[in-house]
């Protein structure tokens, strides 16, 4: 599981206004997305050490999947075309406290999540590195 920090901070930059696909939250909530087009994340926590002898010093290496849900039945180049500059914009926001860094982005995956889903959809995996303490 990931960090609060982490999941705060990425819920915070997805749903920036410069983000061109409306964000929802669907950890542990239940959510019904007006849009056509819509991206939640999912949080995942890789590895996890104590970097000193100080109690609160942590560093973290996880991962943000990103699943991009657009409407089925249209082909993939609609969907991707947004998702990839959704993706720019992303990788383009900054951490001011230098804790949180986006170290990487894998390519990008066919997505599904079974019969309940009513769109296509794609993901990417942002892979990120968090320190916590002093």
């Amino acid at each position: 599981m990931s960090s609060l920090y982490v999941r705060n901070l990425f819920r915070s930059w997805l749903g920036d206004p410069s983000m061109a696909v409306a964000f929802y939250d669907t950890v542990n909530q239940e959510q019904n997305p007006v849009e056509e087009t819509w991206v939640t994340a999912d949080f995942q926590s890789t590895f996890r050490e104590r970097v000193t002898f100080c109690e609160s010093s942590w560093k973290e290496e996880g991962e943000v999947v990103l699943v991009y849900t657009g409407t089925p039945g249209v082909g993939d180049g609609e969907l991707l075309a947004i998702a990839e500059t959704d993706i720019k914009t992303l990788l383009a926001f900054r951490d001011a406290t230098r804790q949180l860094i986006v170290v990487g982005v894998q390519g990008v995956s066919e997505f599904s999540g079974g019969s309940a889903n009513a769109g296509y959809q794609i993901e990417y995996v942002l892979e990120y590195e968090y320190t916590e303490g002093p």
